[in-house]
C-alpha cells in the first residue's frame, strides 16, 4: 500500500468483546433478584478477535458466517454504530447499513412503493430513485412482482430489494 492508495472502507485490528451472564437467567424478573442480591456472575464474550481489511471504492464485499460469528457486530463497528473496544474503522463515503434487511419496509406497499419509501428513509430523492428504479428492480430479480405486496415476497426476494436500494 502506498500514500495514493484510498480505501472505501479500511477495519484495523478490530476486536469487540461483551460481558455477559455466565448463566442463562429465563426472566427479567429472576435476573432482577439475582443482580440485587449480587449473584450474578459475568463473563467475557468475544465477538471480533483483530479483523483487518480493507475494501478500495467500487469493490463488493460479502461478509458471510455462521449464526454468531460476529457478522452484524462487524457491521455496527463499520456503521459507527458500535465502538470497537481495539482498533479502529474508518469509512469514506455514505454509509447506508443493512444491519436489518428490510428495515422501514411496508408490507402492505408493493414492491415499487417499498422502493421510494426506502430511498427516501435512506436520503434519495424521488428523482433519483426513478432513475435507479430499473437498475433495483433488475439487481433484486422482481420483475414479475414489482407491483405486488411485498408481503407476497420470499425472504430472499425482500434481502435482496433491500440490498438493491441501498448500494
Amino acid at each position: 500500500m502506498n500514500a495514493t492508495d484510498t480505501f472505501a472502507i479500511e477495519v484495523e485490528n478490530v476486536s469487540v468483546r461483551y460481558v455477559v451472564p455466565h448463566e442463562r437467567i429465563p426472566t427479567l424478573k429472576e435476573f432482577a433478584i439475582k443482580w440485587l442480591r449480587g449473584r450474578v456472575t459475568w463473563k467475557q464474550f468475544e465477538a471480533l478477535s483483530n479483523v483487518t481489511f480493507r475494501v478500495r471504492p467500487g469493490e463488493t464485499v460479502g461478509i458471510v458466517g455462521r449464526n454468531g460469528a460476529g457478522k452484524t457486530t462487524l457491521l455496527k463497528v463499520i456503521a459507527r454504530v458500535l465502538r470497537p473496544r481495539e482498533g479502529w474503522a474508518r469509512t469514506r463515503g455514505r454509509v447506508a447499513p443493512l444491519l436489518e434487511l428490510g428495515a422501514g419496509f411496508d408490507p402492505d406497499l408493493t414492491g415499487r412503493e417499498n422502493v421510494f419509501l426506502n430511498g427516501a428513509i435512506l436520503g434519495h430523492s424521488r428523482r433519483d430513485m426513478a432513475r435507479r428504479l430499473s437498475e433495483i428492480v433488475d439487481f433484486a430479480g422482481i420483475e414479475e412482482f414489482l407491483d405486488a405486496p411485498l408481503r407476497t415476497y420470499s425472504t430472499g426476494m425482500v434481502a435482496r430489494l433491500g440490498f438493491a436500494i441501498a448500494t
